[in-house]
């Protein structure tokens, strides 16, 4: 009986299609989740790529790869069935957008895998074949986050289980996260090729016939060194100098992980650590939705416990500029607040049309309110959820902006008598966008950031979202998390901490780096042109050290040397034979 890997190896050559296709499906219920893996990720788009290799040249590549893209899509679409039909009170209407979000995406996954494979079939060199689909596949999701409205999650980008990687978000942001996946699946991808086809007769690519790695050039006495080649032993791909040059680049890239370790502050103040105390509340009545009045009871409790205190997303309802005024004055008016106390009044507010003819437009808010003064921040939610909010609300337009906080300088302490924390506000859904904060000019030490999931797997995926923003401004969130199931916590660079699932009251004092650091991260300051010009600058140094070489003819010197050498070895007497 052959071994079990001789088995999959038969049934895999054998049958292709249906064992790329199953495959795929299986990675992809893991993979392409609300919360996508990455170690999932990498196996399923290496799965993607061996099967772009194996029927790109061949006839009917698009059916198959049209076939394999459905197959994932469904099983995405298992993946995100629950919170889809949870997010409208029509399941029919949630299956249709379901499966026409995870076709398009598995489209163009699979079509982002075939494009690289083609590019890389036309002669490249070793280095480059091996990072241009890294860099594509990057550059491809990026653009694809920018245009949809569900920003990140509408796409295979790992945001969980990124481990030695994590640190990369500072720098490259999530284009650092997808390049790596990508080029972990192509170094997967070609050990596998060499495992199943076998070893090609030169050193370049396993899944694809290529030039060789050293080009032939005919020499004037010596004549071409392939005319008198002797056979050669074949040498794999995922041995080849670029295969290895890029599984250590790799990690490499493991090492600044284990140099640099970020941990909370303690919240004690002392002369460089500023005590902020921040709590979300969220109460939860006998009988229906919570109202104005549980709001304002709950943050009564809490504000002997807090600085800030922060209501969930929409937590109350105003149909007019008028109503909200007065809302708002009702809560300055709270009796027993401290008046150095915010308030992060949460709202949906609408307003009439200024002209005849026309219609109001509705809004999802957020005012963070001085028990004493005017309204310090005031932000509107720019990303709507497709269908639940697209339809009944309108987009902000203005990005957030900060606002420093002023606190008492903690007794016995030395230094000015009040100290500044930086704070800004995103909501819920702007999360997923990786520009929320590229406008800001400075770095907040602190992101209020009120939520209303309407799942616990959305939930669990807006939080991770939160950890990816805050791992790239340098910021700590604070989450706090209105809907069924949700979670609320404290997510910063390196570190989270999820206090509370579901309704009740809580509060958290954080430490804050006195004076704080405003300088924004790399990945902030450069924005996405930055992080695409470091992708694609990989491509390019390979691209002109191989081009290099080959110009000033290293190849072909080489290749003939080694031709000598054989040929001497095989001319060599032998002794000990009869």
């Amino acid at each position: 009986m052959p071994p079990p890997g001789g088995i999959v190896k038969s049934f895999v050559i054998s049958r292709p299609a249906l064992a790329y296709t199953a495959s795929s499906a299986v990675l992809a219920f893991f993979a392409v989740t609300p919360a996508p893996p990455l170690i999932a990720v990498s196996l399923l788009i290496a799965t993607v790529r061996l099967s772009a290799w194996t029927f790109a040249p061949r006839p009917g590549a698009i059916a198959k790869g049209g076939l394999q893209a459905l197959a994932i899509s469904c099983a995405a679409g298992l993946a995100h069935l629950a919170p889809g039909l949870a997010a409208t009170s029509t399941p029919r209407a949630a299956f249709l957008v379901l499966a026409a979000l995870a076709l398009c995406a598995s489209a163009f996954a699979v079509a982002l895998v075939f494009a690289g494979t083609r590019f890389a079939r036309r002669g490249a060199a070793p280095w480059v074949r091996l990072t241009l689909f890294p860099a594509l596949w990057a550059s491809g999701w990026a653009s694809m986050a920018q245009v949809t409205g569900l920003g990140q999650l509408v796409t295979w980008s790992p945001v969980v289980g990124l481990g030695p990687y994590v640190w990369m978000r500072p720098v490259f942001g999530q284009w650092g996260v997808d390049w790596v996946a990508a080029a972990w699946a192509v170094v997967v991808s070609e050990v596998l090729g060499d495992w199943l086809v076998g070893a090609p007769d030169h050193d370049g690519d396993a899944l694809v016939d290529t030039e060789p790695l050293l080009p032939d050039v005919p020499h004037a006495q010596y004549g071409s060194v392939a005319d008198n080649a002797t056979p050669k032993p074949a040498t794999a791909a995922s041995r080849s100098p670029a295969h290895l040059a890029l599984t250590t680049l790799l990690l490499l890239l493991m090492l600044p992980s284990y140099m640099f370790s970020a941990t909370p502050l303690p919240h004690l103040p002392t002369d460089h650590i500023t005590e902020i105390k921040v709590a979300c509340a969220l109460p939860v009545p006998r009988s229906g939705n919570p109202t104005l009045d549980d709001y304002m009871h709950a943050t009564s409790q809490l504000q002997n416990a807090a600085d800030i205190i922060l209501w969930p997303e929409s937590a109350v309802r105003f149909e007019s500029p008028a109503e909200r005024e007065a809302g708002f004055a009702k809560i300055k008016n709270m009796s027993g607040v401290s008046n150095k106390k915010l308030i992060g009044v949460s709202f949906e507010e609408f307003v009439p049309a200024q002209r005849a003819g026309e219609s109001g437009h509705r809004y999802n808010g957020f005012t963070l309110l001085p028990i004493n003064g005017t309204p310090v921040i005031e932000y509107y939610k720019r990303n709507l959820v497709p269908l639940t909010e697209s339809f009944s609300l309108t987009p902000g337009t203005q990005a957030p902006t900060i606002f420093d906080v002023e606190l008492d300088r903690p007794k016995g302490v030395a230094g000015p008598k009040k100290r500044t924390v930086p704070v800004t506000v995103s909501i819920c859904l702007d999360f997923a966008s990786t520009s929320s904060f590229t406008p800001l000019s400075s770095r907040p030490a602190l992101i209020l950031a009120p939520a209303k999931t309407w799942h616990p797997s959305v939930g669990h995926a807006m939080w991770a979202q939160a950890q990816a923003r805050a791992e790239e401004t340098g910021a700590t969130v604070v989450w706090c998390d209105g809907g069924r199931g949700g979670l609320s916590g404290i997510a910063g660079p390196g570190y989270s901490t999820v206090v509370q699932v579901g309704g009740g009251l809580w509060s958290k004092p954080l430490g804050v780096p006195y004076p704080f650091d405003t300088r924004r991260t790399a990945y902030e300051r450069g924005g996405q042109l930055a992080a695409c010009a470091a992708v694609w600058a990989v491509v390019a140094a390979g691209y002109v050290v191989e081009g290099g070489a080959a110009a000033v003819g290293v190849g072909a010197a080489v290749q003939a040397l080694v031709q000598r050498v054989r040929r001497g070895r095989d001319d060599a007497p032998t002794y000990g034979h009869a």
